[in-house]
């Protein structure tokens, strides 16, 4: 559960980017993955929240966002993540990107190393071209428009372990797919996936200079590019958690140990 928070909103290049202030302290600014809201980092935010001040937001095609429907990329996404903080009074921040949003966290702390204390890459590819991770952002491109129960479905079970969505139960995975319909933003979510296809981060990779830990999802059967990507980015560190790609469900306990002790390494 994710405490309760304000929703402000900033305009970044005619975009009007909803955005959300937890608790105090140093600054840590969440980015979301493909088609996420704020609820799925499940109590990550309220841990974090009770030592420091978490940033989160909803970039182009998620939650309260509206912009003009253009396509994206992860530059304008960057810039929104960077104008988001400066809007919450923030000069530099922790960063922490999961999916899509450790493509634009990349993005940010290679182009701005100097806004970015340090930078946490949870689940995170290098190149959506890549073909496994091809076929699957197609094939959910596929299904977003032409059965949209079936895409939450594919999502639910491939981002999930299975020991997960068979613990959980028939009538849990229901209210789950339930409960993000009302929510969703579909065309907004397929220029997102158009966006994932798109991702090329590895220049960017070699660039960042901010300390760096990367997370790769044991039983991950979305991204399967984690570890490499650790490997381009200089000095980071990798560590595993027993989570599939929706990691915060299933390892938020081990997510929050790790990020917080690296977190706590590098304030200043």
């Amino acid at each position: 559960m994710t405490m309760a928070a304000t929703t402000k909103a900033v305009n970044v290049d005619g975009a009007r980017v909803a955005y959300r202030v937890h608790g105090q302290g140093p600054a840590v600014v969440l980015v979301n993955g493909t088609a996420a809201l704020d609820a799925h980092w499940g109590p990550v935010i309220a841990e974090l929240g009770k030592h420091r001040t978490v940033i989160s937001l909803d970039y182009s095609g998620s939650g309260d966002t509206t912009d003009d429907g253009s396509a994206l990329s992860l530059q304008k996404l960057a810039r929104q993540v960077r104008e988001v903080a400066g809007a919450a009074g923030v000069s530099r921040f922790d960063l922490i990107g999961h999916s899509l949003g450790a493509a634009i966290a990349i993005q940010l702390a290679a182009s701005s190393a100097d806004l970015v204390r340090s930078l946490i890459v949870v689940a995170g590819f290098s190149r959506g071209a890549e073909p496994r991770l091809k076929l699957q952002f197609e094939l959910w491109l596929d299904l977003l428009r032409t059965n949209r129960d079936a895409f939450l479905r594919l999502l639910l079970l491939s981002g999930l372990t299975p020991a997960f969505v068979s613990n959980a139960g028939a009538s849990t995975i229901e209210d789950m797919i339930k409960g993000y319909v009302p929510l969703a933003n579909w065309e907004g979510i397929a220029r997102q996936i158009e966006l994932d296809l798109a991702v090329d981060v590895s220049r960017q990779a070699e660039n960042v200079t901010s300390p760096t830990l990367v997370i790769n999802c044991a039983y991950d059967q979305i991204v399967t590019q984690t570890p490499e990507l650790a490997a381009i980015i200089p000095g980071s560190m990798c560590r595993q958690i027993s989570a599939g790609h929706l990691a915060y469900f299933e390892a938020a306990d081990e997510f929050l140990s790790l990020a917080t002790e690296f977190l706590r390494q590098h304030d200043s």
